[in-house]
């Protein structure tokens, strides 16, 4: 590959070349880029085209349509024919609420033999609360949202569910996304007082974040917490891998380190803070509550403390023990009468002498009587605090601290220690290089209360005329309808990511959003009653041929369903599914080898309190309680993102483990158990109509002549072979979900059909 180098002035070249450890006295000067740079396709303004005359026009249903049937005529390459209803129904009831359609809704549509009947379903779907629970998790992918820090102690984050449920509403409500940008990087600069507001600039708070332990310079902390907020802004709204520019010159693209420390300097003034939300009422109940929970344990503390004294005493006495004895002798001097040498000494000696918490459990559990007593104690204080109600409303926000911005510096290799010239505010310059008019103000105007720099960089970027931020998300709401974006690295524009397949169309999505006030929802509803997501996924074989890629978007892509959908898709077929939406994170039962392998033993009692109340457990996965270091093996085998960075685009894998959790996890047993109960108990009738009713829920259809055969006869050699086994003396578990009219093997035999069921294709694929 040849070598490819990054024109910048020598100017820019020569103010980076200063000695370690001291600061450029001039400030580094704005670059200039070449024509070659400034060309690059994502950095002109999108320019609204006209859509192409075609010969098909009875093919075509708006005006996506003309763009993808011009490509393919050009190619002379044909295009699918529409996919059946059934496809079309489970595909864009997936798309839009992550869910699989009710039988009841199945009918209702398949029934509907009005001309519009389609876009009524589709805009049902969008007027439904599934919505935005649906795309909101999309959107925490981006943001990398989980409801714990991270890093070794990976403690909770217990508030961070408010932004989460923040996303959820803003979606549904159709917020705009120019707004919907605005409030999370600037909410308390644009909506001051606003509690909404503060609470969605936690998108700048949702990455791991290291609180204890690792180094504690501070300087090397806080430009941690920048680098995380400025990596993210780049990719996620700029679509640009900005991130590679923090320690050298990006190698491919026209971002030079001076611009990726002046996108930092938005941020250089914003704190990470929890700020209260909850009112004075809040407030004085929750004290009132701890207060008594104190005063609850603090006999059953004093007793644990009682119990612990021989043992301390005698762990004090072997430390001494270990002292030589000038050491001992120093240690007896008081330390009033200390000098400074010795005030030193006794500090290294008193850590050397310091009881921790393990040394003490170990003593105490040598003694089978004692153990026994302490951990009831600690038991009986978990239980009483488990009944303190949560903390007062708290946002998870990013804030300035109204104390104005402190300078910002380029930091050479990415070292906080190694200062290079000075910088100031400002958006990429190669993004502006294209623009015929001064795109961004010289001089950012503060407040009393705030720098305005982040109000002054998300009203940037919904400009009307900013070349990347319409098309960015417009190319995502692509991607997800579509398994692939017009662009296909969805968060790199630059001159290393993939170009736009079909360039017009995606300028005119992006202006249409403009065009649209910068609401989704029209977008959504463009692209999904548009004639090429119609299409079926089996294309003509000469087209799969000549476009195996499905570039030109000739078919529609067959997708499997993601870690979350597949979970609540279980749920939903069995009516088990929990309707009850936002609050904070449900912790559901874990496997206990995954519980083993996670947490070691602690001065705790449990380390994974389940929430108590098991109808939660059956809640949407969207509201599933997110610890970045344990990881939900159904998840993890279906590819769910690991929260540790951003992730634009999920990978899908295909190994031996996602069948094994299809078949032998604890929870997917139980929704089969639950599918055969709700099968036998709603179906009148003999196992023909079981088979029927098992087929609308799961899969949106009526069995076809063979499948009907084939389940009937599964059922019957299934229930004989198991009343056989209990002749010859093995158990069989009796069902406690059955009707009396159906035995013991039957049912039995039903729950192996419904795991069958849960486990096929049609179930698991989008088609």
């Amino acid at each position: 590959m040849p070598r490819v180098e990054h024109t910048l002035p020598l100017t820019f070249l020569t103010a980076l070349v200063v000695t370690a450890g001291t600061t450029a006295v001039e400030p580094a000067p704005l670059e200039s880029f070449t024509p070659e740079q400034r060309a690059h396709w994502a950095y002109q303004v999108p320019a609204r085209p006209m859509p192409p005359a075609v010969k098909e026009l009875g093919w075509v249903r708006n005006p996506i349509d003309r763009f993808v049937l011009a490509g393919l005529q050009e190619m002379g390459l044909p295009h699918a024919r529409e996919a059946d209803r059934v496809a079309l129904l489970r595909r864009v009831t997936f798309d839009l609420t992550g869910l699989p359609p009710t039988a009841e809704q199945a009918e209702s549509f398949l029934n509907d033999s009005r001309p519009d009947a389609y876009e009524r379903l589709v805009d049902r779907l969008l007027d439904s609360p599934a919505y935005g629970e649906r795309w909101a998790q999309h959107w925490l992918d981006l943001a990398h949202y989980a409801d714990s820090n991270g890093f070794e102690l990976d403690a909770e984050r217990p508030d961070a569910w408010r932004y989460r449920d923040w996303v959820v509403a803003a979606l549904n409500a159709d917020m705009p996304y120019d707004r919907f940008l605005t409030l999370q990087l600037a909410g308390d600069e644009a909506a001051p007082g606003d509690p909404g507001a503060l609470v969605a600039t936690g998108f700048g708070r949702c990455g791991p974040r290291e609180v204890v332990g690792g180094n504690a310079d501070p300087a090397v902390k806080r430009q941690s917490e920048l680098t995380e907020i400025t990596g993210t802004v780049g990719s996620v709204f700029l679509g640009l891998t900005v991130a590679c520019a923090r320690c050298h010159d990006h190698k491919f693209d026209a971002l030079p380190t001076t611009d990726y420390y002046r996108l930092q300097s938005f941020f250089a003034a914003a704190e990470l803070v929890d700020k209260p939300i909850a009112s004075p009422a809040e407030q004085a109940s929750y004290e009132a509550a701890k207060k008594d929970i104190d005063a609850k344990t603090a006999p059953l503390r004093q007793a644990i403390a009682q119990l612990e004294v021989p043992y301390r005493n005698r762990l004090a006495e072997q430390k001494k023990a270990l002292l030589t004895p000038a050491e001992r002798a120093l240690m007896a001097i008081p330390e009033k009468d200390r000098t400074p040498a010795q005030k030193r000494l006794a500090e290294g000696f008193a850590s050397t002498l310091k009881i921790s918490w393990e040394e003490v459990a170990e003593a105490v559990a040598a003694n089978a009587v004692d153990h026994a007593e302490r951990e009831r104690l600690k038991r009986a204080i978990y239980e009483i605090e488990r009944t303190l109600p949560r903390p007062p409303a708290h946002a998870m926000a990013l804030v300035d601290d109204g104390k104005g911005a402190p300078d910002v510096f380029v930091y050479k290799r990415g070292d906080p220690k190694n200062r290079g010239p000075k910088v100031g505010p400002h958006p990429p310059g190669i993004v502006l290089a294209s623009l015929s008019k001064p795109a961004f103000p010289e001089q950012i105007e503060p407040t009393p209360a705030s720098t305005g720099r982040r109000l002054a960089l998300a009203r940037w970027l919904v400009r009307a005329d900013n070349p990347l931020t319409a098309r960015v998300i417009v190319n995502r709401l692509w991607q997800h309808h579509f398994g692939r974006g017009i662009v296909a690295t969805p968060s790199d524009f630059g001159v290393r990511g993939e170009p736009p397949t079909h360039p017009e169309l995606l300028d005119w999505l992006a202006t249409e959003l403009v065009a649209q006030g910068w609401r989704l929802k029209p977008l959504h509803r463009l692209m999904v009653t548009s004639a090429v997501y119609r299409q079926s996924h089996v294309a003509d074989p000469k087209l799969v041929a000549d476009d195996p890629e499905n570039a030109l978007l000739g078919r529609m892509n067959r997708r499997r369903l993601e870690a979350e959908s597949l979970r609540d898709a279980l749920l939903a077929v069995t009516s088990e599914l929990s309707p009850r939406a936002g609050g904070p994170g449900v912790l559901v039962p874990i496997e206990k080898e995954v519980e083993d392998l996670i947490f070691t033993e602690a001065e705790v009692v449990d380390l994974w309190p389940e929430t108590p109340d098991s109808i939660e457990h059956l809640r949407r996965s969207l509201y599933l309680f997110r610890k970045r270091n344990v990881r939900y093996p159904l998840f993890e085998a279906f590819d769910a993102p690991d929260t540790q960075t951003a992730c634009p685009q999920r990978g899908v894998s295909t190994h031996a483990l996602q069948a094994l959790v299809l078949i032998n996890s604890d929870f997917v047993s139980a929704r089969a158990k639950a599918l055969a109960g709700r099968v036998l108990y709603e179906t009148a009738g003999g196992n023909d109509a079981r088979v029927l009713r098992a087929y609308k829920l799961v899969l949106a259809r009526e069995p076809n002549q063979r499948e009907l055969e084939q389940a009937r006869a599964f059922i019957a050699a299934q229930a004989d072979l198991l009343r056989r086994e209990a002749r010859q003396g093995q158990k069989l578990a009796r069902p406690s979900f059955k009707p009396a009219s159906v035995d013991d093997a039957e049912a039995a035999a039903w729950v192996d059909f419904a795991l069958a069921m849960l486990n096929r294709n049609e179930f698991i694929y989008i088609p």
